[in-house]
């Protein structure tokens, strides 16, 4: 079935995708609504039961709507603790680095000094760079003086002033790694609390679902109650016009059993009574033969083909075993016997062969004008299985999934066969 609230399943896109299932829950919410006759509830059970379902699922969504933004605050301040101890990690790196240069550098140049102080103590002077000092006859106390002050002196220097550089690098170590450990302790702090909204979030979520799951039984039992008395309403109603007023209202309460609980006892109630309204009133469809049939030869393929998909979800613009939306479906289950469709409902409707609803076999398709503004939704004629002969498979709209119904006259244009 084409979505109410979100026009048809291709070819008019949503301005903006549901968020979430407090999204779906307003919709949901919003059909129960809009649906025909709902302020004469045949059942004020169900209405009770509804409004206290309606009023859960706001208080939810009020719940996952604070829990979601404060995620995303603690999310943001999980990035920035992350970004800082990144840095931290970098400069502890560069230092580590530099600490260890200098070290070398420390290492290097202390076996220096010794060798120097080696050669002083030995020779009284360097073997080669201050020979000239040793050529003359002067006091040799005078050269060793100024041995230690050129050689040993400056390398003394150096070691000193790498001693002193190793303790600031040092001092800096310890600092950045204390500061390491701090930002990495921020970082899981605000993880985990991160992880904990989100799990608040989940778990409302789910709360929210069996809700939103509860509310959509409710609204199609309600309607399934609507269209049984707009049934009963066309069947006693003395004049012809009354017979289908009564007729389109039932198979718009129909509709809304389909919509929001697509394949559900109710629905398939709700569907019956419209599709016996619109008999009383005149409108009597037949779609096939009223016999169970099977497929054949390229249909039969298309027929398998499409109910590999059983269970995936309905998803816009959808052609894939993740997600298919109805024309996705019905264009992929007839590539696989080998016929090319285009991605569209309103499209297919002009590629197929038209064929009498009474002709209709297993694999030819049903297309519908649901929104009263052109083609917008397609299902496949399956003829024999769950609902007997009235049997289609279809991706009905957004929260389904790929599922058998029986098929309904409400918005029925008519059929084509690939």
């Amino acid at each position: 079935m084409a979505e109410v609230l979100g026009g048809d399943c291709l070819s008019s896109r949503p301005r903006a995708a549901a968020r979430g299932s407090a999204a779906l829950a307003v919709a949901v919410v919003t059909l129960a609504a809009l649906m025909p006759g709902a302020a004469a509830n045949p059942s004020s059970g169900t209405s009770a039961n509804l409004g206290s379902a309606q009023a859960q699922a706001a208080a939810l969504e009020a719940q996952i709507a604070q829990e979601q933004q404060q995620g995303s605050v603690l999310a943001e301040k999980y990035d920035a603790a992350a970004v800082h101890l990144a840095q931290v990690q970098a400069a502890l790196s560069t230092t580590n680095q530099e600490l260890g240069s200098e070290q070398a550098a420390l290492s290097a140049t202390r076996k220096q000094l010794q060798s120097e102080a080696v050669k002083a103590y030995m020779f009284d002077a360097p073997t080669q760079s201050l020979d000239e000092m040793f050529s003359s006859t002067r006091d040799s106390t005078i050269l060793r003086q100024q041995y230690r002050e050129t050689a040993i002196g400056n390398i003394t220097k150096t070691v000193a002033q790498l001693d002193t550089d190793q303790h600031q690098l040092a001092a800096s170590l310890a600092v950045l790694t204390s500061e390491q450990q701090q930002a990495a302790a921020e970082a899981s702090a605000v993880h985990q609390d991160e992880q904990a909204a989100a799990a608040a979030s989940a778990a409302a979520q789910a709360t929210l679902a069996g809700v939103n799951s509860r509310i959509r039984q409710l609204v199609a039992q309600q309607a399934a109650q609507q269209a049984a008395a707009e049934a009963a309403a066309a069947a006693a109603a003395a004049s012809q016009a009354a017979k289908q007023q009564a007729a389109a209202q039932a198979s718009k309460d129909a509709q809304v059993a389909q919509t929001v609980a697509s394949g559900s006892a109710a629905a398939v109630q709700a569907t019956q009574s419209a599709n016996q309204a619109t008999g009383d009133a005149g409108g009597a469809v037949t779609v096939g033969s009223g016999s169970p049939q099977a497929a054949t030869g390229a249909a039969a393929k298309a027929v398998q083909a499409a109910e590999q998909y059983l269970g995936v979800p309905y998803v816009w613009g959808g052609a894939s075993k993740s997600g298919v939306d109805c024309s996705g479906l019905t264009m992929l289950a007839w590539q696989s016997a080998g016929v090319t469709l285009v991605h569209s409902a309103a499209l297919q409707y002009q590629e197929t062969m038209p064929v009498a609803l009474s002709q209709v076999r297993p694999g030819d398709l049903l297309f519908y004008d649901l929104s009263g503004t052109g083609i917008d939704h397609v299902v496949m004629y399956v003829g024999s299985g769950a609902y007997g002969a009235a049997t289609i498979i279809q991706a009905a709209h957004t929260g389904t999934v790929v599922s058998f119904d029986p098929y309904w006259t409400y918005g029925l244009v008519g059929a084509g066969r690939p």
